[in-house]
């Protein structure tokens, strides 16, 4: 097992700075996503760490030992980092157990270590099978079984879900992710999808325009993003406009108990109030005052099996969404008593 350092990466595709001035560390055996938008640069970051981009600076280093800088970069083939693309691209001509093998030297020993990825990875029972006889789901095992064949220090997955259907692609992404950590295999996962960073990764990277936005925790990019812009591209967010009241917010809910992020409001200062809406929740048990909740009435409904998103028409006026488990819905035209469950934070007024 290996930690991966980056520290003040940057890299360029001609003129462009695709990846500015990055720095993270990695624990070992620690399973690591990389978040963001399309060309936001977290792919580039992945083939940095692979030796298939130079950096323009700063450096890379695993295990401690330095394996890019600005001035030398170690080839790939010498760098013990495995690869598991987007797809899984299997020689057609071998057979799953011979593809599993296909980085192994030939002697004693290496028949052994194919059928031990295979019994790894479910598919001990197709070694001899032919990729074309493969699942999706199958032929992505057999690449990551190919990837951990020589034990690298580092794994590093390329989107390797985005081409399966939406059932196998959550089956998989947790079958794998057990498996890793299982091997202790330390994993760097680049995807936009933020559910799956959430769900799999020990911690999550957030990546925009190059630059890393915030490095923590699922439950720390979710509950405490760490700017606007990461509040709302890794999960909904209800904006509600209000003035800060000694470390509570004065709004449409009342007053509110929120936290300032990254800046210090004076009281009475205009600040935009962000909520998930799961944290907003009907309270018919609350008296119809100012300070204890909002007036509202069910405008729309969108189901979606385990949960439902509702679009609540306040009687102050604005519009807001909640979102509450499916098994006690209330009715289009009802009225509720909507309250805030959990503190929110607190932005600049834009």
């Amino acid at each position: 097992m290996s930690d991966v350092v980056v520290q003040g990466a940057s890299v360029t595709h001609g003129s462009t700075l695709a990846v500015d001035d990055v720095t993270l560390t990695i624990g070992s055996g620690e399973l690591v996503a990389v978040l963001g938008p399309s060309g936001c640069g977290k792919t580039s970051l992945l083939l940095a760490l692979a030796g298939l981009l130079p950096l323009r600076s700063g450096t890379i280093s695993v295990g401690g030992r330095e394996l890019s800088s600005g001035s030398r970069t170690t080839p790939p083939e010498k760098r013990s980092i495995g690869w598991v693309p987007q797809e899984a691209s299997l020689f057609p001509h071998l057979t799953v157990g011979e593809n599993i093998g296909f980085a192994l030297p030939r002697g004693r020993g290496r028949a052994s270590r194919i059928e031990e990825l295979a019994e790894l990875v479910g598919l001990g029972a197709l070694t001899g099978r032919a990729p074309n006889q493969l699942s999706g789901g199958q032929a992505q095992r057999v690449a990551l079984a190919r990837a951990l064949a020589s034990k690298p220090d580092v794994l590093l997955l390329d989107e390797p879900f985005a081409a399966l259907d939406t059932q196998l692609r959550t089956a998989l992404r947790r079958e794998v992710a057990e498996l890793l950590r299982a091997a202790g295999t330390t994993s760097v996962l680049v995807t936009h999808d933020q559910e799956e960073a959430l769900t799999l990764a020990d911690r999550v990277a957030v990546m925009r325009d190059g630059r890393l936005e915030q490095f923590g925790t699922p439950e720390q990019i979710y509950q405490q993003p760490a700017n606007d812009w990461v509040a709302g591209f890794v999960g909904d967010v209800v904006e509600v406009e209000g003035r800060w009241r000694h470390g509570r917010v004065s709004c449409t809910f009342g007053n509110v108990e929120a936290t300032a992020m990254g800046f210090a409001p004076a009281d009475g200062e205009a600040v935009r109030l962000m909520l998930r809406p799961e944290w907003i929740v009907p309270r018919p048990d609350l008296l119809a005052t100012a300070a204890a909740g909002a007036d509202a009435r069910v405008a729309s409904i969108s189901y979606a099996g385990h949960d439902a998103m509702l679009t609540c028409d306040l009687t102050a006026g604005s519009t807001v969404r909640m979102r509450m488990a499916a098994v006690d819905l209330p009715e289009v035209g009802e009225s509720l008593r909507l309250a805030v469950q959990r503190p929110g934070l607190a932005f600049p007024a834009a």
